[in-house]
């Protein structure tokens, strides 16, 4: 397959070096290409900036969406998502007349759930921010685009590089919740190897997928585990009022993904965590 990857960042690298590996053909769109992989046709190409995009190869068979904001406020999110999706349906709709899947990579903030519930893919779209409203407003719209589009929606993304629970515990700044606070997350190994997996599926893949592990985790506990880990002194209990519940308190469900094929390499926050504490693996410029 000839593969493109847009804004080619830590896990659209990871994603790309795997379709490599597997004798596929990846050219990869970033800022600053120097960055990419010697193995990727790279391209230096700023989204923001539409006289920047290069012609995409015609005989391009998948294309890997995974964006960023241009900045950290609705105004950046729009930005990044919405119109470059815009721009990108109008795009792939002339280049690419047989493109076989677009994947997206969003996000489980456009999601509700609360008190624990347990949420998969046909839960509704209940975004609780501004910035997770326009996510939402992008998988509708590239949803709408008639294009052949699986959307993989992932919770926090941990990994090489991606430490804030260990170095909160290792600086003695986490502090164990008063009140239930479920959380989810994925490896940044296993959502590059599910976006591998979705390519392999062809015309069996899902419209959309929970890009997430097995076990959602209270947060104490992973705090707990962390600490045993390093050697470190479990958590004080916060000393701060609980705050009031938000939509986040939730449990996402990921036996689509599974029903799919999908085996997880880490299919908890203990074998992830215990990797990047190994440094098994490392994140890509």
């Amino acid at each position: 397959m000839k593969i493109l990857l847009i804004s080619c960042g830590d896990v659209a690298t990871e994603a790309g070096l795997r379709f490599h590996a597997a004798g596929h053909q990846v050219t990869a769109w970033r800022r600053d290409s120097s960055k990419l992989p010697a193995v990727f046709t790279g391209y230096n190409v700023d989204l923001l900036k539409a006289d920047s995009w290069p012609q995409i190869d015609p005989e391009t068979d998948l294309v890997l969406f995974t964006p960023v904001p241009a900045t950290r406020d609705v105004t950046g999110y729009e930005r990044g998502y919405l119109h470059t999706a815009h721009r990108l349906i109008d795009t792939l709709k002339v280049s690419c007349p047989r493109l076989k899947r677009l994947i997206y990579v969003s996000s489980s903030a456009v999601l509700g759930g609360s008190e624990g519930q347990l949420v998969n893919e046909t839960a509704p779209l209940a975004p609780a921010r501004p910035t997770a409203q326009v996510l939402a407003d992008t998988e509708t719209l590239l949803a709408a685009s008639g294009l052949p589009l699986t959307i993989l929606r992932a919770p926090g993304i941990y990994g090489p590089g991606r430490t804030r629970l260990i170095d909160l515990v290792r600086s003695g700044s986490a502090q164990l919740p008063t009140q239930s606070h479920w959380t989810n997350r994925i490896h940044r190994d296993d959502l590059a190897q599910a976006i591998v997996h979705v390519a392999s599926l062809d015309q069996k893949a899902e419209a959309l997928y929970l890009a997430t592990d097995s076990e959602p985790a209270q947060l104490a506990d992973v705090y707990r585990f962390l600490a045993e880990e390093l050697g470190s002194k479990i958590p004080e209990i916060s000393t701060e009022p609980p705050a009031s519940r938000n939509a986040s308190d939730r449990r996402l469900n990921n036996a689509r993904l599974l029903a799919s094929g999908f085996i997880p390499r880490f299919p908890s926050y203990r074998e992830g965590y215990k990797s990047i504490l190994a440094n098994d693996s490392s994140r890509h410029a």
